[in-house]
């Protein structure tokens, strides 16, 4: 059997907005995915032209701007078709202000998130980010694709 799995672990990380949280959360989620012998790229979302050889996604934004959900709602439909067999999570870098959950770009019915969209936690986005890296790590998220390195667009 021949091993088609991208080499490296390369995690997308596209963000659709880049505001300070945004990017504390990016470079968080960055650290810990390194930090579990991951390699992170961050990019914005509509630079991204292509998922070939990234193992994994996670998509990220301050879903408090509806121009940021509509930059989501537009990567998730331009990458759906690798998005259905790679894994997927999903980040909102904007704090909830009451105890009403705000809207999010929720992926196509098609796509699967790998778990609910997250908040910020206590401790910013170490734990949650561990958990991804964790999974990742131990095989348990898919490594499918070609070899060749996600190209943001130009």
């Amino acid at each position: 059997m021949t091993d088609r799995r991208p080499q490296g672990g390369t995690v997308l990380i596209a963000l659709t907005s880049a505001d300070h949280r945004t990017l504390r959360a990016a470079a968080e989620i960055g650290h810990e995915l390194s930090v579990a012998g991951l390699r992170p790229l961050i990019t914005t979302a509509g630079d991204v032209s292509s998922l070939a050889g990234v193992r994994a996604v996670v998509l990220g934004g301050a879903w408090d701007r509806p121009w940021a959900r509509a930059a989501a709602r537009r990567f998730l439909r331009r990458h759906s078709v690798v998005l259905r067999v790679r894994p997927l999570w999903m980040f909102d870098a904007a704090p909830l202000l009451g105890p009403v959950p705000r809207p999010h770009p929720g992926p196509a019915p098609e796509l699967e998130l790998r778990a609910p969209v997250q908040a910020p936690g206590a401790d910013g986005w170490g734990s949650w980010a561990a958990v991804v890296a964790a999974e990742l790590a131990t095989g348990a998220a898919p490594e499918l694709g070609a070899p060749a390195a996600a190209v943001p667009a130009r």
